[in-house]
């Protein structure tokens, strides 16, 4: 479940193996713990706080922060995959029904509860080795500036993807409790993360690190977009009229992230058999309790897992390429299978999207066509309308990244798998509730602090 690297493909891989939380203590008992004798042992595992307070633990920190946003991102991907149409159940533990059929208000489902704790620690790492590098870099004793700047992507991702999944949130700091930030406070999320992402472009640029700028650019394109889009479809309740997106700086930052990276660059988090297993992968493919749904796929035999690709593009009438490579890597990775957080495919999207939004179709076609040509396929020009070629391109492009249950809700599209009498059937921009693991425990939620 723990992510462990990232991945930046064109294919440049950003270096090194990264732990989770407890990773990032051994990481900081190595630089900090050391023996005078043979029988002087220490348990890498026992740090408390100080051990984190020393500039020595500045990479155990970012690295921590890295393994437990990419772990509580694998575990956001799965139940956005589910409730949108990407997953279908197959197996035993019904609650995923639950989320499948679109019934996402429950605050005690299994799924959504467990997967909460995994997320807000995510979220506490990634702030907390903020707070602890920027005060190492206030006092000069950060010697990598580029590990802050890391910190404040991983948090950015984080904080992006909780706003496009949770109705409502919480931001505590271990046991001081806050209150929920309130459903119609949670565009000030994706401005967080704009803010991180704005303060880790000025330190890149400063240490001349370009792979991080690129991926700093993209992240902040994507989260713009995705702010966007969130202000389409809140409060929930309506399908907007105009579901089309045109944000400038969006535009102007994937412009300028397209400039510094190659067609097919992704950034990903990515899982090994050296760390640990994505919990997409642990589900689907191990488990076998979840499988692409049969938009996306043809099914085995027993209904388990996935024969061949069968959405086909709209004008060569062949599977779809991009969807294609991302199931079969998929399947074949196991548990171990890559996230992409964002990538060239996507910033060509938002582009497209932004030319059609300004009724612009030749430039529309020009980014859809840069996308096509590069699977292999003919041009669009005209065959099936414009914003249908958008979203279809978004549904295989960006499968199993967390974008489709929003894309849903703006596009007035759903799920054949959702119950006609569920939630995000009948309120579009039904997001997940907080979880029941934090509503009996916050006394802000309870009425008793």
């Amino acid at each position: 479940m723990i992510g462990t690297t990232e991945d930046t493909k064109s294919r440049t891989r950003m270096p090194g193996s990264r732990r989770a939380l407890a990773g990032a203590a051994v990481l900081a008992a190595s630089g900090l713990a050391g023996c005078s004798g043979l029988l002087d042992v220490q348990n890498p595992n026992s740090l408390v706080q100080d051990d984190l307070n020393s500039p020595a633990a500045a990479a155990a920190l970012a690295n921590g922060a890295l393994s437990t946003v990419a772990r509580g991102f694998g575990e956001i991907i799965l139940l956005h995959g589910t409730a949108a149409d990407e997953l279908k159940f197959t197996g035993s533990r019904d609650a995923w029904v639950q989320i499948q059929e679109g019934d996402l208000r429950d605050p005690a489902n299994e799924f959504s509860d467990a997967a909460w704790p995994f997320v807000v620690e995510g979220r506490w790492m990634a702030d907390e080795a903020i707070r602890l590098l920027s005060t190492f870099d206030a006092e000069g004793t950060l010697t990598n500036r580029n590990l802050l700047a890391r910190a404040q992507l991983y948090a950015a991702i984080i904080y992006t993807q909780i706003a496009d999944t949770w109705e409502d949130f919480v931001i505590s700091d271990r046991t001081n409790t806050a209150g929920p930030v309130g459903s119609e406070n949670m565009l000030g999320l994706y401005d967080q993360a704009i803010g991180r992402l704005d303060s880790a472009l000025e330190i890149v640029r400063i240490s001349g690190n370009a792979s991080l700028e690129a991926a700093i650019l993209a992240q902040r394109a994507r989260t713009r977009h995705a702010r966007a889009v969130r202000s389409l479809i809140t409060p929930a309740g309506t399908t907007p009229a105009n579901p089309l997106v045109n944000d400038p700086g969006a535009v102007s930052d994937a412009q300028a992230a397209l400039a510094m990276v190659g067609a097919d660059w992704q950034y990903r988090f990515t899982y090994s058999a050296s760390t640990i297993s994505n919990n997409w992968g642990a589900w689907v493919n191990e488990r076998l309790e979840l499988r692409p749904s049969d938009l996306y796929v043809i099914p085995t035999a027993n209904d388990k897992q996935v024969q061949s690709v069968s959405l086909q593009d709209p004008i060569d009438g062949v599977p779809d390429p991009a969807l294609v490579a991302i199931i079969t890597e998929a399947v074949a990775a196991r548990q171990y299978g890559p996230i992409t957080v964002v990538s060239a495919r996507e910033l060509r999207l938002i582009l497209a999207e932004a030319a059609l939004a300004a009724q612009d179709e030749t430039g529309f076609g020009q980014q859809i066509n840069l996308l096509r040509s590069a699977d292999g396929l003919s041009d669009w020009t005209g065959q099936i309308p414009a914003r249908q070629m958008l979203q279809h391109a978004r549904t295989t492009g960006l499968y199993m990244t967390g974008r489709r249950l929003n894309d849903h809700y703006r596009f007035g599209t759903t799920s054949a798998l959702w119950n006609p009498n569920a939630a995000a059937a009948q309120r579009p921009g039904t997001l997940f509730p907080i979880a029941e693991i934090e509503r009996t425990s916050n006394c802000f939620i309870q009425g008793t602090c």
